[in-house]
């Protein structure tokens, strides 16, 4: 999905402007209407903006001041200019900076202007085609320096003492990674929601590769970021902000760290929405991404992560698009499992949680290769132990991670692998845990169900009480953390029809019971109902019901 934000500090003009676009059926396109460049610039402090039709000529602020304003918070974003007069000077001021794809008169028409508007979209839609091809991975993808870098990252990961900064940093420029290890860092979860089941694991493996570089390409624009596989299903970034940081640390400027900080987290979770529509797009996936609100230490990635990890169960929509941002907590203590690669029992273990956890119902197939290759070890009392209580641990992690642990303590009496020891029966052991893996999966489909009904009542009920607020994709999407592109086409293929018309016949719904149930005057239910234009509002209700308001007023009482 993208935005565009139009700026004009003339009202009529705006609002021509914003009727047409929104007539307009550009595909996948939000618009959002500001009417003069400070407001301008609280909309793109609060979400990417990815094209500005903006006026130059604006009291207080003009176009050309805005310009450096969007340049700073995203890079990318494409830049239209109207005006009312052939300003030389103004063009070629334009013309020379590189987020100004053009510069158009205000007397050229709608067509002029949308066609202006169409380019820009191209212009998007091409740096934005990252063309990942599983040959051309295999053709370019590197080989000896990614691979340090991640084993580093993920060995950073997995330790539990206190990491010393100076060796710490010797070991990261050692692999020649961009961060500096007394700076925080942003912690993020990229979570594969669902693979195509035609896919190899060596196709799995790409895409991952392939989702890792479109995070770090986007996010690298204002930040320093790598990408690393935490397992099959789930990539973790590594965020710390740009050079501009370490000058600001070394000059003691405590106000300007902070605001680098705000700056860098803002642009992080603006940012995160487009890698999301990117691996939809250009891989045709569907990714979940959770990023802490804070900044942590290296010493508190760790437990961030599994913190991240753990928060996908934390609300409705378990296998959607899911676009989270987490309060980290730091006195939790939970210590995230890393894949050990001892042994095929142990392997195979592995792929019944992974494969539990993805939902893939050829989980059974894993755990039979599980239960004949640890039978072969049992005779072995030690090796009967270390499966026993491998088992016992996946299952518990695995329960946790699909938010599933306090029913199964009651559904699935789990008390009783208290009691397994060494002499439990291998045959009592393997039925146990059969049914308890049966019944995650059942758990997991219908929990799925439970929550899309549940979105969708949050959905109507945000709506319904807020007529007359902001009531665009992104403040909706915002309210179920979900994608806001990835929400509009999942509300279509569940309902049937878009938000957009959903919102129209609650605002029907209200006026009529304004009109016929309150004293109110015309511009006031215009108001409530979330029309700043009266006029605009007339238009809506005819259309609607074939009579203007006060005619349905008068022809009703």
């Amino acid at each position: 999905m993208q935005r565009m934000l139009i700026v004009d500090d003339e009202p009529v003009i705006l609002d021509g402007l914003y009727a047409f676009f929104q007539k307009a059926n550009l595909q996948d396109m939000e618009i959002i209407k500001a009417y003069s460049a400070f407001e301008a610039i609280d909309w793109l402090n609060s979400v990417k903006i990815d094209i500005v039709l903006s006026d130059i000529c604006m009291p207080g602020m003009d176009g050309m001041q805005l310009i450096e304003q969007i340049m700073d918070r995203w890079p990318r974003c494409k830049v239209l200019l109207l005006t009312g007069h052939n300003e030389f000077d103004y063009a070629h001021q334009a013309i020379r900076n590189p987020c100004v794809v053009d510069y158009l008169l205000k007397t050229e028409g709608m067509n002029h202007i949308r066609a202006a508007v169409e380019r820009a979209l191209t212009q998007i839609s091409e740096e934005n085609d990252f063309r990942y091809q599983a040959a051309w991975f295999r053709s370019k993808l590197p080989r000896a320096l990614p691979q340090l870098q991640r084993q580093l990252l993920l060995d950073v990961l997995k330790r539990t003492e206190i990491h010393d900064i100076a060796s710490l940093q010797e070991e990261l420029d050692a692999v020649q990674l961009p961060f500096e290890s007394d700076q925080l860092v942003i912690p993020v979860i990229i979570r594969v929601e669902e693979w195509n089941n035609d896919q190899t694991q060596a196709d799995r493996s790409l895409i991952r590769y392939a989702v890792a570089n479109v995070a770090e390409e986007l996010l690298q624009d204002k930040a320093k970021v790598k990408a690393i596989d935490l397992d099959a299903q789930v990539i973790a970034c590594l965020i710390q902000p740009q050079e501009e940081y370490h000058s600001h640390v070394m000059h003691g400027d405590r106000g300007s760290q902070l605001d680098t900080w705000k700056r860098t987290l803002r642009f992080v979770y603006g940012t995160l929405e487009s890698v999301q529509q990117s691996c939809a797009d250009c891989l045709n996936l569907s990714v979940s991404i959770m990023v802490s609100e804070q900044a942590v230490d290296w010493n508190g990635i760790n437990q961030a992560i599994a913190q991240l990890r753990l928060s996908i169960h934390e609300s409705p929509g378990l296998g959607m698009e899911k676009l989270l941002r987490v309060n980290i907590q730091n006195d939790i203590s939970y210590t995230p499992s890393m894949m050990n690669q001892q042994g095929v029992v142990v392997l195979h273990l592995d792929q019944i949680k992974q494969r539990i956890i993805a939902g893939d119902r050829e989980w059974m197939e894993s755990f039979q290769k599980w239960a004949e290759t640890a039978k072969e070890g049992l005779q072995d009392p030690f090796f009967r132990m270390k499966t026993y209580t491998g088992a016992a641990n996946v299952l518990i992690e695995v329960l946790h991670e699909l938010g599933l642990y306090e029913s199964a303590m009651e559904e699935i009496l789990l008390s009783r692998m208290l009691h397994f020891d060494i002499h439990t029966p291998w045959s009592d052991l393997l039925l146990f845990y059969q049914s308890a893996y049966e019944w995650m999966i059942s758990k997991r489909s219908n929990a799925r169900l439970n929550d899309q009904s549940q979105i969708l009542i949050t959905i109507h009920h945000y709506i319904k009480h807020h007529l007359e607020d902001d009531l665009s994709l992104t403040r909706i999407a915002q309210e179920v953390s979900l994608n806001p592109s990835y929400l509009s086409r999942w509300y279509k293929r569940i309902t049937g029809k878009g938000i957009s018309d959903y919102i129209h016949e609650r605002r029907l719904e209200r006026s009529k019971e304004l009109l016929l149930g309150s004293a109110c005057k015309m511009h006031e239910i215009s108001a409530k109902v979330g029309f700043s234009d009266q006029h605009y509002f007339y238009r809506f209700f005819k259309k609607a019901t074939g009579c203007t308001p006060q005619e349905y007023r008068d022809q009703k009482s």
